[in-house]
């Protein structure tokens, strides 16, 4: 989930020199660090982190890149913001699509519009594909305020973000769950099933992502729901802690007072525990949710058996995401206790992107935490 880290104070004039360009392998100490410091706010502090090398992709074949901001004077890093491509399920058919986030200002710059004006442009510029990714998937945590009233705005120099749904993360204590006899975890021999499964249940979604053996979970980490036999529904445990981790920067102080307590009765209001300062968390994403149905019984069993081997890998936290309008919601909130965060998704886009996002059929968006 992208945590914008931006204020409300604005001014389009600014004296400091801003240099912005696509960022290489050079830069990959100072994108780093620019994540690690920069953590999204809330009663509690978090950091989006990817140690110990920024540019490793997440999926085989993904395009990951960065723009960089630095002041001109100084060489200092002071902003960033990421561009990534991956295949999705579009309209009933798979096409490339476009992600934005990591939009990262250091504390000096961020009254400074020239800093986003001008990283926007460069992406625009030197990044942006107008013909293959007309528009662009990103999502900002809905208290995120200071974000939204500036990324929301009609200001020259920077993209439309077209609203398109509210979204709910939901982040769920790993716990035992009674085994279903109808859920167990797959292996390589379910490849080809579990492809089928996830391919003909994303299909019907908006903005899908496309799994692949290849790469991303490994069949082994699906969790299986059979009927007669027959893979009706999965969801993965997909570990990304190589590649991105979170990592708790601070509380808000009456948090911070109560946290062992609110620790010491985790166990029974099944409520996540709260880590130390500068420690990750150890979760795991429940990725690649795919139902026949859309059944919500099948969902949440899904889950429940996901969260038990969570447990015995050794995660204390699972997170799943689904937009607000997906009809198994209800039934996950109310079969799980969690904390809940809410965010909007939008598509970004300049003036060409308006007519792609026009054609878009009304379908429900499909949301993937892990890849956002």
């Amino acid at each position: 989930m992208d945590g914008t880290v931006v204020e409300s104070r604005l001014s389009a004039v600014s004296h400091t020199a801003i240099d912005c360009r696509v960022a290489g392998a050079a830069d990959d100490a100072d994108l780093r660090r620019l994540l690690r410091e920069n953590a999204m706010g809330g009663w509690v502090s978090v950091s989006l982190e990817r140690e110990p090398r920024y540019f490793a992709p997440l999926l085989e074949g993904e395009a990951h890149q960065a723009i960089i901001a630095r002041d001109r004077r100084s060489g200092a890093a002071v902003g960033m913001c990421a561009r990534n491509v991956r295949p999705a399920w579009i309209d009933g058919t798979v096409q490339p699509l476009g992600y934005t986030g990591e939009l990262r200002i250091a504390p000096g710059y961020r009254h400074r519009f020239r800093v986003i004006r001008e990283g926007f442009e460069t992406l625009r510029r030197d990044l942006h594909e107008p013909w293959r990714t007309p528009y662009y998937l990103t999502a900002i945590i809905a208290d995120n305020h200071a974000a939204r009233r500036l990324l929301e705005a009609e200001l020259p120099g920077k993209p439309h973000y077209h609203p398109l749904t509210d979204c709910t993360t939901l982040a769920i204590r790993t716990a035992e769950h009674r085994s279903d006899e109808r859920c167990s975890l797959g292996s390589d021999a379910d490849a080809a099933e579990i492809g089928d499964c996830l391919t003909r249940n994303l299909a019907r979604y908006q903005f899908a992502p496309v799994w692949s053996a290849a790469g991303g979970p490994r069949p082994r980490d699906f969790v299986l729901h059979r009927e007669n036999g027959r893979i009706t529904g999965c969801v993965a445990l997909w570990d990304q802690s190589a590649v991105r981790q979170a990592v708790v920067r601070g509380y808000d102080p009456r948090i911070a007072l109560l946290r062992p307590l609110l620790n010491a009765t985790g166990a029974w209001t099944g409520l996540p525990r709260l880590p130390r300062r500068g420690e990750a968390l150890r979760q795991v994403y429940l990725a690649f949710a795919a139902v026949d149905g859309d059944d919500p019984a099948v969902l949440t069993r899904l889950v429940a058996a996901a969260l038990a081997e969570a447990r015995r890998r050794g995660f204390t936290l699972g997170l799943i995401a689904l937009a607000d309008g997906n009809p198994m919601l209800p039934a996950l909130t109310g079969t799980f206790r969690a904390r809940r965060y809410c965010s909007r998704l939008y598509l970004v886009h300049w003036e060409h992107g308006q007519a792609a996002i026009a054609r878009l059929q009304p379908r429900i968006p499909y949301v993937e935490a892990s890849l956002l």
